[in-house]
């Protein structure tokens, strides 16, 4: 399990690498193709429109088929993606990308499947998503820092580097990763139909969770998509330097994964009130944000807010998983959601930062929703 567990990380260490050293190139891109903030943002709601309908889908057909064959067709589409962009010439072919992208969107989701599948127990799960934190926040430091480099040499180089590291982690799964759910259920039915997706997923003993991972992630969504889009312009902030404001926000964040998560949190407090202290202290650095005209003193909220994102993450995952062995499903429904989340969100954080808004008070006033609704419903569930 351990020589599994080093295939599974290195494969993440890849696909997030890929994903976050492009990170710091959207500001520019926005002069590249002569087009604004809106349009930009428009192709991470592509994206997410996309992966609205794939997502679940992808996560039904690793429980049946397998996990395997569906992360190596999503880090595919992430390859074709990468490569749409190398070549690309005009706003369109961009936004044509990250539908291919969207398409296939089965990287994070299929990894935290095979994490689930490879975990003896509760335990040992959630220390997996621990880790899968702990990995993202080491290339939210490296990532972005790369890719800030990376534009000296050119706008396109970040998403040239990113389609070899794609390419490397094509031939990587090909060769070393074995197939890791050993409750294949060929028998199952996969319903196409979002709408019936949608209405399951819904009805299902999971929905409460859902709802309050939907909103969570809906106020979360409305920043994370165009931070370095509001850095340019309310501070001037080039993309360049925004890499490094983000390198610096994920090395909070592996402070916490690494060593205070399991040496301080969990040791001090329950799973249910570390989902609600989590979304509080979310409520007040946005909030805190909203009112700052401190470019540092925005950084640095946003860097402790990330600190309980990943708090939150974890945690709740676990809990929404429970005993259920329909692994693949259900880390596909959250995908959906994180995407249905993000179909609309960025587009409208992007066009508030066109008429100069922040969009941290919209995010103050839906983790505020969550964390009532939170308090109201999950009280008797959350253990």
């Amino acid at each position: 399990m351990k020589k599994i567990k080093r295939i599974v990380i290195f494969t993440l260490f890849l696909d997030m690498l890929g994903m976050t050293i492009m990170i710091p190139a959207y500001p520019n891109l926005v002069a590249y193709y002569h087009t604004d903030y809106f349009m930009i943002s428009l192709g991470v709601t592509l994206f997410s429109l996309f992966g609205l309908f794939s997502t679940p889908i992808l996560g039904a057909i690793s429980d049946k088929y397998g996990r395997k064959i569906v992360l190596l067709v999503s880090v595919i589409s992430s390859l074709l993606s990468y490569g749409l962009i190398w070549i690309s010439w005009n706003i369109w072919i961009f936004l044509l990308s990250r539908i291919v992208n969207g398409a296939a969107a089965g990287n994070i989701s299929s990894i935290q499947s095979i994490l689930t599948d490879i975990a003896v127990d509760h335990k040992e799960r959630t220390a997996n998503f621990w880790l899968f934190g702990a990995v993202f926040g080491v290339w939210f430091i490296i990532g972005p820092a790369i890719g800030g480099w990376l534009l000296w040499y050119g706008v396109k180089m970040p998403f040239i580097v990113s389609f070899f590291l794609a390419l490397l982690n094509v031939l990587f799964i090909i060769r070393w990763l074995p197939e890791t759910n050993k409750f294949l259920v060929k028998a199952k039915k996969i319903s196409l139909n979002i709408v019936t997706i949608f209405k399951n997923m819904f009805t299902s003993p999971e929905k409460k969770y859902y709802l309050v991972f939907f909103i969570i992630n809906l106020a979360l969504m409305v920043y994370q998509m165009s931070f370095t889009l509001f850095l340019n312009e309310r501070f001037g902030v080039a993309g360049e330097t925004s890499g490094y404001f983000m390198a610096l926000i994920g090395l909070v964040m592996v402070i916490n994964q690494w060593f205070l998560l399991k040496w301080f949190w969990l040791k001090r407090f329950t799973n249910k009130r570390l989902v609600w202290i989590s979304i509080l202290w979310m409520i007040i650095c946005y909030g805190l944000a909203f009112f700052a005209s401190s470019l540092w003193l925005i950084v640095a909220l946003v860097a402790v807010s990330g600190v309980f994102q990943w708090i939150f993450r974890p945690v709740f995952q676990d809990m929404i998983l429970g005993n259920n062995h329909d692994i693949g499903l259900i880390n596909g429904n959250m995908a959906a959601l994180w995407n249905f989340a993000n179909i609309f969100w960025p587009l409208v954080g992007g066009y508030m930062i066109d008429l100069n808004i922040s969009p941290f008070g919209l995010v103050t006033v839906l983790l505020v929703m969550a964390y009532i609704y939170s308090k109201k419903y999950l009280t008797k569930s959350i253990a």
